[in-house]
């Protein structure tokens, strides 16, 4: 078994790129840990600066040659990425070049695929790759920023037995500090290995998994706005990097001060300051000891400290030149605060501190105002100050009654306030203080969102509903909008949903469009005996770690009363352990994963798959005289794996033929026009379709190749306006069973009112999206406890009627009689696009 590393640092570019000079010390710091025969114990590091594209590749392309199954291979990256306009990832090399359109030349990165196809190809199944990166472009002076914009890492380069650090998510900025020796997230990665701190377990080695917690960690509290994440698949996460000292003194001291600070809020209270001397005394160590230590613990705190008083400077300067701010000033300071990595409620209290401020040194003219030895002085003044707020950022309005010779002000209030609340996971959950969907936004938007964070609640709802007018069809921006209005009104009960926001935005839409007509139409007939429903936003990117801890953050928050997801089995799965523990319902609409059948009478589903598959199978036996049908499906994904599966068997028990042709929708080496040319010679006259929602266009690939020559068939995964959209003629003919099409059931009028809503039509995820929320709400109004919903869910006399018919839940909580419907796809007569239509039974 031997441990070896390839470390590439690319500090300088062709013009077009911005130099990145922590790039090559990024490495040089790497090299020396995994050297270190006490730390990483590595038994060869290979160093790569500032490489051409060719060079980059042989290097790569030789590294994971010719390895063994138990070979620890890790890939160090630190430099540009860069994401093309498909969304594909490449590195960027010393001669990256931009061409004159301003886009860098293909034949000068290095793809994201290549780097994917010789891992895979590599016998090792233990691969670790490390990205201190983003994706392009430069920021303020003193900061360069490595770009943001949406990369799916996970499917770009994740695989079996591997594991997948990025500095910063997909969508955010990767930092590093001019003047200073290497970037933010290696630095800490360092950090982590170099002192034994990572090893959270104390078992005497670093995981894959705690040297992301750390060095994540460690990230965060000095710059809040980066969010490193990983992405492991299949026990990548547990793989040993490294070695940490057991018996240190140095490191037990390390986690004593840790104790302490994280106990006391970034600051060693006295009683910790106790308690360190008398331990270093213990472990003899000198004070310089003591304190070098102390101060690299206390280092991110400080460094977040410091941006936060950089921000509190340019703000208060901007303040005393102009008041309220103009578009170009708020969009200065918007940048100020991204290049310090900063987030709105870093700032928020800064921002309203100031403001308040201003307005104490700044009242408004009054006539006749009182002289100070008035009684009311101090009222009056009081008045002016909310008057001035008010008139900023959203108060009181005050006006001025004259009685006599004298004038009293009186406070007319406008309850404008909501009771503010947060979570533990930073920007992956959101009541409307945040925005999740960061490519659906404007100055309103963004207005709504920041009012709401600062606890005004009509200025939020004035801002969500201008943004409405012109985007109706951000389901974010209603759910935010009647979460305004529900804390207007006082009370409320809450429940939450979790969507693939990061790793599939449209099907996050698709699904969050359900909860939100549901929470609309409750909203607006009297809420739930007369409490409004409140609906919390998550972000689990159908990864199960991520899905784990949003469920872990659910549970523990006692006013959720229930949980609306998670979309893929890869989060509903993991996520349904975390409520069957905690008691709390999950409803799940989207999930056809056997295992949530039974697994706990907590989980409810309102698709019951049992005749998913079977519709569509029966179908392709009774309009084919003979069957010889390929299986392309996604072995990765748990709901296609299954569906697939229940196909074949009804199939086979038909007596017809599958297909020999093997077609793994997850194997990037999969050539489709060989594998079609390959299932045609074989007498295949069908291909089944069933690849993972993130990977629609894998299945579109192996379509595209089928020119026609197979019908085809799909899972409803393949039900999305992405595969008509880009599609088109190749999927002319194909034959989905799905949980519902808008003209499913005359007479509904759920799609009517979703058209109306929403600007357009919508899919099955809505629908039984929306049934789920719908469900909630109507046990809620039989009991509003976690315990008395669950209840009320499987109570046999438990109906109503949603968008996909009646409602009812069996003791295994799956739905009762749901219909199925076979659609097919088809081109609009007259134009070149391509709409689903029903196929009659």
């Amino acid at each position: 078994m031997a441990k070896v590393a390839l470390l590439i640092g690319v500090s300088e570019y062709e013009s077009g790129l911005t130099p990145l000079p922590a790039a090559t010390k990024d490495v040089e710091a790497m090299r020396g840990v995994l050297l270190h025969p006490e730390i990483g114990g590595f038994d060869d590091v290979t160093l790569l600066i500032n490489p051409q594209r060719h060079e980059m590749e042989e290097a790569i392309a030789n590294f994971f040659d010719d390895r063994q199954k138990d070979d620890l291979l890790l890939l160090f990256f630190s430099g540009h990425g860069i994401k093309d306009e498909t969304g594909k990832l490449y590195f960027a090399a010393r001669n990256t070049r931009k061409t004159d359109r301003g886009v860098p030349a293909r034949a000068t990165i290095v793809p994201a695929s290549f780097v994917h196809e010789v891992m895979s190809n590599s016998h090792s199944k233990r691969e670790v790759v490390i990205l201190d990166c983003c994706f392009s472009g430069a920021f303020a002076e003193g900061m360069l920023a490595r770009d943001d914009g949406f990369v799916d890492v996970k499917n770009q380069l994740g695989g079996e037995g591997r594991a997948v650090l990025t500095s910063s998510t997909s969508t955010q900025l990767s930092f590093e500090q001019q003047g200073t020796d290497t970037s933010t997230y290696t630095s800490y990665i360092v950090e982590g290995l170099e002192t034994g701190a990572a090893d959270r377990d104390e078992d005497g080695w670093i995981s894959v998994d705690e040297l992301h917690e750390y060095a994540a960690k460690k990230v965060q509290e000095s710059t809040p706005a980066m969010r490193p994440e990983m992405y492991p698949i299949k026990g990548g996460h547990k793989i040993k990097l490294a070695k940490a000292p057991s018996n240190d003194p140095m490191l037990t001291y390390r986690r004593e001060v840790e104790y302490w600070v994280e106990g006391g809020n970034g600051e060693i209270s006295v009683a910790g300051r106790a308690a360190l001397d008398a331990l270093q005394e213990t472990l003899k160590l000198s004070p310089e000891q003591a304190n070098a230590i102390e101060t690299q613990v206390l280092a991110p705190i400080k460094d977040y400290k410091k941006k936060l008083q950089r921000y509190e400077l340019a703000f208060s300067d901007e303040i005393k030149k102009e008041f309220p701010f103009s578009d170009r000033t708020r969009a200065n300071l918007k940048r100020v605060q991204q290049a310090l990595g900063l987030r709105d409620e870093d700032i928020a209290l800064i921002q309203a501190t100031l403001i308040a401020k201003h307005s104490l040194t700044a009242p408004p003219v009054v006539d006749n105002p009182p002289p100070p030895q008035n009684s009311n002085f101090l009222n009056y003044l009081i008045a002016c100050i909310v008057g001035v707020i008010g008139v900023v950022i959203g108060g009181s309005i005050v006006y001025f009654i004259r009685t006599g010779d004298k004038s009293q002000p009186v406070v007319q209030p406008i309850v404008k306030s909501c009771a503010k609340e947060t979570y533990s996971l930073g920007d992956r959950i959101s009541l409307g203080e945040k925005t999740l969907l960061k490519q659906d936004t404007n100055p309103d938007k963004e207005a709504g969102v920041k009012a709401f964070l600062e606890g005004d609640c009509q200025s939020a709802i004035n801002s969500l509903n201008s943004y409405r007018k012109a985007n109706l069809s951000d389901p974010e921006a209603l759910i935010y909008l009647n979460n305004a209005k529900v804390r207007q009104k006082g009370e409320r009960l809450k429940i939450a949903v979790s969507v693939p926001i990061g790793t599939n935005p449209n099907v996050s839409k698709e699904m969050l469009r359900g909860v939100a007509q549901a929470q609309d139409e409750v909203n607006n007939s009297d809420g739930i005996n007369g409490k409004a429903l409140e609906v919390a936003i998550a972000n689990d990117d159908n990864n199960s770690s991520q899905a784990q801890n949003i469920a872990k953050q659910f549970v523990n928050d006692q006013t959720i009363l229930a949980v609306v997801g998670h979309n893929a089995s890869e989060a509903a799965v993991p996520a349904a352990f975390e409520y069957k523990n905690g008691k709390l319902v999950m409803l799940s609409p989207t999930s056809f994963d056997q295992r949530l059948s039974s697994l706990s009478n907590y989980i409810f589903r309102t698709v019951n798959t049992n005749n998913l598959a079977k519709s569509l199978s029966d179908y392709r036996i009774k309009t084919a005289a003979q069957t010889n049908i390929v299986i392309c499906v996604d072995p990765e994904s748990p709901d296609n794996k299954w569906f697939a599966d229940e196909f074949t068997k009804v199939i086979e028990q038909a007596n017809y033929k599958i297909n020999p042709t093997p077609c793994n929708l997850s194997d990037s080496t999969l050539d489709p026009n060989a594998m079609i040319s390959q299932a045609i010679s074989s007498q295949a006259n069908g291909l089944l379709l069933a690849p993972y929602i993130d990977k629609i266009n894998k299945g579109l690939e192996v379509a595209r190749a089928s020119k026609g020559r197979l019908q085809l068939f799909s899972s409803p995964t393949m039900y999305t306006q992405q595969t008509l959209a880009e599609g088109k003629a190749d999927i002319n003919g194909m034959v989905l069973a799905v949980p519902w099409y808008p003209q499913a059931i005359p007479g509904n009028p759920f799609p009517q009112n979703a058209q109306k809503l929403w600007g357009g039509p919508v899919n099955w995820r809505t629908a039984t999206t929306y049934d789920a929320t719908i469900a909630i709400a109507k046990g809620l109004q039989q009991s509003n406890t976690r315990e008395g919903l669950q209840k009320a869910l499987h109570n046999p006399s438990f109906s109503i009627d949603g968008a996909t018919g009646n409602i009812q839940f069996s003791q295994s909580g799956d739905r009762i009689n749901n219909s199925i419907f076979l659609v097919k796809v088809q081109q609009i007569p007259g134009t070149d696009k391509y709409e689903f239509v029903p196929i009659k039974p």
